[in-house]
């Protein structure tokens, strides 16, 4: 699409367009690849040589200093196996050893060989020889005395060694390594002694050895070994791989120690660069050996020149496609504002011999004419505007803005909240029921509207700067900014004498109760919608009883201390009786009883409204005990929600009437036979459970179930075909006849038992069974 356009434009304005960009190409170009081109030679003329030898000055220090290394742990395992050497477990005393009684000796040398054994890495098995009284030998997997004439010369031949310490090839048991090439560390015991009981071996670890000797080939790549002065021995880092090589490094450097220089040498048409030099062991002198091919040495100067040939054929190429981009890119703006322009304004098309600029500076001027009509328009509609911000801000939804960017915003609609005070003012209206026809259901926002004017038109006489807000709910608020000059008791009694006026003058002209609550104040923008929630909530503890009233937060607290809370639990439990025995009726009248009882004895709004709560509470908790389905009575209705938003007086029954009682009679007249059944199953359950209760009635299980003893015998008696006395009889004497013959009680005791009196017990027993229960006992316990 980009090249398209271009294309397009270019063929609408061919000379202008090539003249110009080709311009732009040519100095990006220039600024471009020439200083690259230049610094890329330099480079590449100063590190071509200097770098070669740099590499090949690193790979020698390299070598050097991993065979110092090398050297290092050779020496750390003699200078710590000399100090084993004076170990008092090794002393004279071990000349008269009793290798078959001093068990616990023998253990004790066993765990130091182990000791010795871990205390360096190389070390792979430690062995201790002793000449008296026999030749033995210790190690980790064996102690035995020797048998083998060849094996004593051997170990004799090594202790008679004139140097207490020093290193053998190959000299070890049998059983701990039969490699002949492994390098073994001997010292004679005891330390110092000029005549030795025997002596201690270390032999060295091969792998280890080899994995420490291949550090010696940084590249992977050739030989590295190690061999004595004499190359009687060697031992490669290569486990075999180069076996030729190394023997062929091995003969000229047998054949040439003068020199310990790094030297080239040619093998099999491979040019090795070779380093090497000297250990100085105990006693004799190791060579170390390190070969590696020249080509590995010199890989990354290769390597280098490509890469900087590669780069700045690179970087010249990158030079022309930046160049490309960095000119379309430039001109671009002013591209994509020709072609807005055009699709915007397409009646004034640009002329061909008419310069971009010119072109663009006319459209420009007739933009600012038609945004200087814009702007006249919007200075029309930013009342409104404002206004909606600072409902939106007062109300806590530009909760994101910080303190700084709020008052930037309240400035921009010239609000000034510098050296200012805020709090905020709510109204609330009631008692539209009670104006008799002046005003009816519906009307709550036409009379909040009446009641915003108002409260407009008297605040522009007494505040500087405020704020209304209509809530269209029979309420609104009032923002009031007070200037910092005014102090804090001045400015709550002006809000106070503003208040008493807005009161009096809604009650004259609307016939409204007013309610009006005072915020605390503040500073801080951000704390506005905390102080429109405050003073919301501080409505609530309106006096019901007043006709009009003004509600400080200042005063709050003292106010509210002289109240109590006070309950009429005696009318909730008829009103509860009356909604389970379904008399509608008594329960609206027993409820606007509650309401007048309630509001008497607590005044404020708080007090009546959660006494309704409760009252509401308690009717829902009793059905659900009751097994009935509130959910479903009232499809979900959110009944403590709307109860809140009911606060007058003479509105509550009515609303308990329609939204609470009616639905619950509906359901309990629907389910009526339902529950009667099941009040009856309760009462079986509950007759077979206290049976035995003397002073059980039918007044005692009317009780139980909330009803009266009319209705429980009625429905008793309808649904099990037995009335309830002759039902409950008819058990006793039941479980009286299984007591006589089931076990061995008195017959006093039995009528006690199912709730009988002795003498009544025996007249209601003959009655129902035609003979006393000790004739009943007699009679069936003999059969």
């Amino acid at each position: 699409m980009r090249l398209k356009s271009w294309l397009t434009y270019k063929k609408n304005d061919p000379a202008l367009k090539r003249v110009f960009y080709r311009k732009i190409w040519s100095i990006i170009l220039l600024i471009t690849s020439i200083p690259g081109l230049i610094i890329g030679l330099v480079i590449y003329w100063v590190a071509k040589e200097n770098i070669g030898n740099e590499l090949q000055r690193l790979h020698s220090s390299q070598i050097v200093q991993r065979a110092e290394n090398i050297d290092d742990q050779f020496a750390y395992l003699e200078m710590m196996f000399a100090h084993w050497a004076f170990d008092p477990k090794f002393d004279d005393k071990l000349n008269n050893l009793d290798f078959r009684y001093r068990y616990e000796q023998i253990l004790d040398l066993y765990r130091t060989l182990l000791i010795i054994e871990g205390s360096h890495p190389l070390i792979e098995g430690v062995e201790l020889y002793l000449n008296s009284p026999r030749p033995f030998i210790i190690n980790k997997n064996i102690y035995v005395y020797l048998q083998d004439q060849a094996d004593i010369d051997r170990y004799q031949h090594v202790l008679n060694q004139a140097k207490p310490m020093f290193w053998e090839i190959g000299f070890r048991h049998k059983t701990l390594q039969n490699d002949e090439s492994a390098i073994t560390l001997i010292n004679h015991i005891p330390g110092g002694s000029p005549e030795p009981l025997g002596f201690i071996t270390a032999s060295i670890n091969k792998e280890k050895l080899v994995r420490l000797l291949k550090t010696l080939t940084p590249y992977n790549e050739g030989s590295t070994f190690i061999m004595p002065q004499d190359g009687s021995w060697l031992i490669s880092g290569n486990e075999g791989e180069n076996k030729d090589l190394d023997n062929a490094l091995r003969a000229k450097l047998t054949a040439n120690q003068s020199s310990l220089d790094a030297f080239l040498f040619d093998y099999n048409d491979v040019t090795y660069s070779v380093s090497y030099g000297k250990f100085t062991r105990i006693g004799t002198t190791w060579y170390y050996v390190s070969a590696a091919p020249l080509t590995a040495v010199t890989k990354p100067v290769i390597v280098i020149s490509q890469i900087f040939f590669y780069v700045s054929l690179g970087g010249l190429i990158l030079a022309l496609i930046l160049s490309w981009l960095a000119s379309s890119k430039l001109y671009s703006p002013i591209e994509r504002l020709v072609s807005l322009l055009r699709k915007d304004r397409g009646h004034d098309q640009r002329s061909d011999n008419q310069d971009e600029f010119e072109w663009i500076e006319r459209q420009w001027q007739s933009m600012t004419k038609e945004s200087e009509t814009l702007q006249s328009r919007l200075e029309d509609h930013l009342p409104i505007v404002r206004e909606s911000f600072i409902h939106q801000w007062v109300q806590g939804y530009q909760f994101a803005l910080n303190e700084k960017e709020l008052a930037e915003r309240l400035g921009q609609y010239g609000w000034e909240t510098e050296h200012r005070q805020f709090a905020v003012l709510i109204v609330q209206l009631s008692g539209i029921s009670g104006l008799k026809g002046r005003f009816s259901s519906g009307d709550e926002g036409l009379i909040t509207f009446a009641a915003t004017n108002i409260m407009k038109e008297l605040a522009e006489q007494n505040i500087d700067q405020f704020e209304v807000l209509n809530f269209h709910d029979l309420s609104m608020a009032l923002l009031a900014a007070v200037p910092f000059e005014l102090s804090l008791k001045e400015a709550r009694d002006d809000l106070r004498s503003f208040s008493g006026q807005l009161t009096e003058m809604i009650h004259r002209i609307l016939k409204m109760r007013v309610a009006v609550s005072i915020s605390t104040m503040t500073r801080d923008v951000k704390q506005v919608p905390l102080l429109l929630e405050e003073s919301r909530q501080a409505l609530s503890y309106r006096n019901l009883t007043d006709e009009n009233q003004i509600i400080d937060l200042e005063e709050l607290n003292m106010r509210d201390s002289t109240n109590e809370f006070f309950y009429p639990l005696v009318l909730e439990k008829e009103i509860i009786r009356c909604i389970q025995r379904g008399a509608e009726d008594d329960a609206v009248q027993l409820i606007e009883q509650f309401v007048e009882e309630l509001s008497a004895k607590s005044q404020l709004e708080v007090s009546v409204l959660h006494g309704m709560q409760q009252l509401l509470s308690g009717i829902l908790h009793t059905l659900m005990q009751s097994g009935v389905n509130t959910l479903k009575i009232y499809e979900g209705a959110k009944l403590f929600e709307q109860l809140i938003h009911h606060k007058e007086k003479e509105d509550l029954p009515r609303w308990f009437h329609n939204q609470v009682i009616e639905p619950i009679i509906r359901e309990l007249i629907s389910k009526q036979d339902y529950h009667l059944k099941h009040m009856v199953e309760k009462t079986i359950i509950l007759l077979k459970e206290r049976y035995m209760m003397a002073d059980f009635s039918l007044d005692y299980c009317a009780d139980q179930f909330s009803t009266s003893p009319y209705t429980l015998s009625r429905v008793f008696k309808q649904i099990t075909g037995i009335n309830f006395i002759d039902y409950l009889s008819n058990l006793r004497i039941e479980q009286a006849k299984d007591l006589l013959l089931g076990s061995d009680m008195k017959i006093t005791d039995i009528a006690d038992r199912v709730g009988y009196q002795n003498n009544y017990f025996t007249r209601v027993f003959k009655k129902y069974e035609g003979i006393t229960p000790g004739q009943y006992r007699d009679r069936y316990r003999m059969n």
